[in-house]
């Protein structure tokens, strides 16, 4: 195999990794952010604020909920970006795999190429 190919596998597994390892961040946050959501459901449940609008104390309690049921709405945007980050990545991931792929199909032609070569030298 040429050196040039050897650093252009060096570099595509190097890149393979990086990806990986930027997706299962992401996954990470993902997980958390979905623990997060759960949570504030479960503090307070957005159907809970419908039906307590004419109970007394609303005024305290609504404003409370309608921060919960904002940062809910951050989390899941945050969501949404972290899903969209992930399939971007998943996608260059795919790629680079396709590359690494394709260098040692190119490898293993080589080595055949190479040991039928001296398969007739020694014919």
């Amino acid at each position: 195999m040429t050196h040039s190919m050897d650093k252009s596998v060096q570099k595509t597994r190097f890149a393979i990794a990086d990806l990986q390892k930027r997706i299962a961040v992401l996954e990470a946050t993902r997980e958390d952010l979905e623990r997060q959501i759960r949570k504030l459901n479960d503090s307070v449940p957005e159907e809970d604020v419908q039906g307590n609008e004419q109970r007394e104390g609303y005024v305290a309690y609504g404003s409370y909920a309608k921060s919960v049921i904002a940062r809910k709405e951050n989390l899941r945007d945050s969501l949404e970006d972290i899903t969209a980050q992930t399939s971007d990545l998943s996608v260059d991931l795919r790629i680079a795999l396709d590359a690494l792929d394709s260098f040692e199909r190119v490898r293993a032609r080589q080595m055949a190429a190479k040991a039928e070569k001296a398969l007739r030298k020694v014919s």
